[in-house]
Protein backbone atom coordinates (compact mmCIF):
# COMPACT_ATOMS: atom_id res chain seq x y z
CA UNK A 1 0.00 0.00 0.00
CA UNK A 2 1.12 3.85 -0.65
CA UNK A 3 2.09 5.59 1.79
CA UNK A 4 -0.27 8.25 1.32
CA UNK A 5 1.77 11.23 3.00
CA UNK A 6 4.80 10.80 1.04
CA UNK A 7 2.78 11.50 -2.07
CA UNK A 8 0.72 14.34 -0.93
CA UNK A 9 3.72 16.14 -0.10
CA UNK A 10 5.18 15.44 -3.65
CA UNK A 11 1.44 16.60 -5.09
CA UNK A 12 1.49 19.93 -3.30
CA UNK A 13 5.42 20.40 -4.09
CA UNK A 14 4.13 19.81 -7.84
CA UNK A 15 1.56 22.14 -7.11
CA UNK A 16 3.81 24.30 -5.88
CA UNK A 17 6.69 24.50 -9.08
CA UNK A 18 3.28 24.57 -11.58
CA UNK A 19 2.29 27.69 -9.67
CA UNK A 20 6.40 29.00 -10.32
CA UNK A 21 5.67 28.33 -13.79
CA UNK A 22 2.61 29.55 -14.42
CA UNK A 23 3.80 33.00 -12.92
CA UNK A 24 6.90 33.20 -14.64
CA UNK A 25 5.55 32.77 -18.07
CA UNK A 26 3.22 35.23 -18.39
CA UNK A 27 6.12 37.21 -20.49
CA UNK A 28 6.14 37.55 -24.23
CA UNK A 29 8.41 34.51 -26.31
CA UNK A 30 10.80 37.52 -27.09
CA UNK A 31 11.05 38.42 -23.37
CA UNK A 32 11.60 34.89 -22.89
CA UNK A 33 14.11 33.89 -25.55
CA UNK A 34 16.10 37.33 -24.42
CA UNK A 35 16.35 36.67 -20.45
CA UNK A 36 18.25 33.85 -19.10
CA UNK A 37 17.25 34.27 -15.92
CA UNK A 38 13.21 33.48 -16.33
CA UNK A 39 14.50 30.54 -19.04
CA UNK A 40 16.39 29.26 -16.01
CA UNK A 41 13.96 29.66 -13.50
CA UNK A 42 11.26 28.28 -15.71
CA UNK A 43 13.26 25.12 -16.96
CA UNK A 44 14.94 24.39 -12.80
CA UNK A 45 10.97 24.33 -11.97
CA UNK A 46 10.06 21.77 -14.69
CA UNK A 47 12.72 19.55 -14.22
CA UNK A 48 11.66 19.80 -10.23
CA UNK A 49 8.13 18.98 -11.25
CA UNK A 50 8.71 16.60 -13.37
CA UNK A 51 11.24 14.65 -11.31
CA UNK A 52 8.79 14.89 -8.42
CA UNK A 53 6.45 13.16 -10.86
CA UNK A 54 9.09 10.60 -11.31
CA UNK A 55 9.51 9.65 -7.70
CA UNK A 56 6.05 9.50 -7.19
CA UNK A 57 5.64 7.25 -9.92
CA UNK A 58 8.64 4.90 -8.38
CA UNK A 59 6.89 5.09 -5.17
CA UNK A 60 3.75 3.93 -6.57
CA UNK A 61 5.29 1.06 -8.12
CA UNK A 62 7.86 -0.39 -5.34
CA UNK A 63 5.23 0.21 -2.81
CA UNK A 64 2.53 -1.78 -4.69
CA UNK A 65 5.06 -4.39 -5.77
CA UNK A 66 4.29 -3.50 -9.51
CA UNK A 67 6.87 -4.82 -12.02
CA UNK A 68 10.31 -2.85 -11.97
CA UNK A 69 10.82 -0.82 -14.82
CA UNK A 70 14.13 -1.15 -16.70
CA UNK A 71 13.95 2.20 -17.87
CA UNK A 72 12.04 5.56 -16.76
CA UNK A 73 9.84 5.42 -19.88
CA UNK A 74 8.45 1.72 -18.60
CA UNK A 75 6.82 3.71 -15.67
CA UNK A 76 4.21 4.64 -17.83
CA UNK A 77 3.11 1.58 -18.98
CA UNK A 78 3.51 -0.02 -15.84
CA UNK A 79 1.01 2.58 -14.63
CA UNK A 80 -1.14 2.18 -17.32
CA UNK A 81 -1.53 -1.43 -16.81
CA UNK A 82 -1.86 -1.74 -13.14
CA UNK A 83 -4.87 0.87 -13.98
CA UNK A 84 -2.96 3.81 -11.42
CA UNK A 85 -3.11 6.58 -14.94
CA UNK A 86 -5.94 6.51 -17.51
CA UNK A 87 -4.10 4.87 -21.13
CA UNK A 88 -4.19 8.75 -22.82
CA UNK A 89 -1.78 9.61 -20.08
CA UNK A 90 1.08 6.99 -21.13
CA UNK A 91 2.40 8.57 -23.94
CA UNK A 92 2.23 12.51 -22.17
CA UNK A 93 4.20 10.92 -19.60
CA UNK A 94 6.77 9.54 -21.65
CA UNK A 95 7.49 12.70 -23.13
CA UNK A 96 7.30 14.55 -19.45
CA UNK A 97 10.12 11.86 -18.66
CA UNK A 98 12.07 12.77 -22.33
CA UNK A 99 11.60 16.37 -21.56
CA UNK A 100 13.01 15.91 -17.47
CA UNK A 101 16.25 13.62 -19.61
CA UNK A 102 16.70 16.69 -21.83
CA UNK A 103 16.54 19.27 -19.44
CA UNK A 104 18.68 17.64 -17.14
CA UNK A 105 21.55 16.49 -19.18
CA UNK A 106 21.24 19.04 -21.84
CA UNK A 107 21.10 16.71 -24.96
CA UNK A 108 22.38 19.38 -27.68
CA UNK A 109 20.68 22.07 -27.27
CA UNK A 110 17.51 23.06 -25.28
CA UNK A 111 14.60 24.16 -27.43
CA UNK A 112 13.61 27.29 -25.83
CA UNK A 113 11.01 28.13 -27.70
CA UNK A 114 9.41 24.57 -27.18
CA UNK A 115 10.12 25.18 -23.18
CA UNK A 116 8.26 28.41 -23.49
CA UNK A 117 5.31 26.38 -25.54
CA UNK A 118 5.25 23.92 -22.55
CA UNK A 119 5.20 26.48 -19.76
CA UNK A 120 2.35 28.56 -21.28
CA UNK A 121 0.16 26.43 -22.89
CA UNK A 122 0.95 22.58 -22.33
CA UNK A 123 0.76 21.49 -18.67
CA UNK A 124 -2.70 20.44 -18.60
CA UNK A 125 -1.24 16.44 -18.93
CA UNK A 126 0.21 17.02 -15.51
CA UNK A 127 -2.76 18.32 -14.14
CA UNK A 128 -4.27 15.49 -15.22
CA UNK A 129 -1.72 13.01 -14.25
CA UNK A 130 -2.06 14.97 -10.50
CA UNK A 131 -5.92 13.82 -10.74
CA UNK A 132 -4.81 10.20 -11.58
CA UNK A 133 -2.54 10.04 -8.75
CA UNK A 134 -4.64 12.09 -6.59
CA UNK A 135 -7.44 9.79 -6.71
CA UNK A 136 -5.34 6.64 -6.91
CA UNK A 137 -4.14 7.39 -3.46
CA UNK A 138 -7.28 8.81 -2.06
CA UNK A 139 -5.83 12.10 -0.80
Amino acid sequence: MVKREIISKKVNLIRHHLERISLKSNISLEEFLNNEDERDIICHNLFVMLQYIIDICSHIISDEGFEEPVFLSDMANILVKEKVIRKELEKPFKDMIGLRNIIAHQYGDIDFKTIYKIAKNDLKDVYAFLEDIIDYAKL
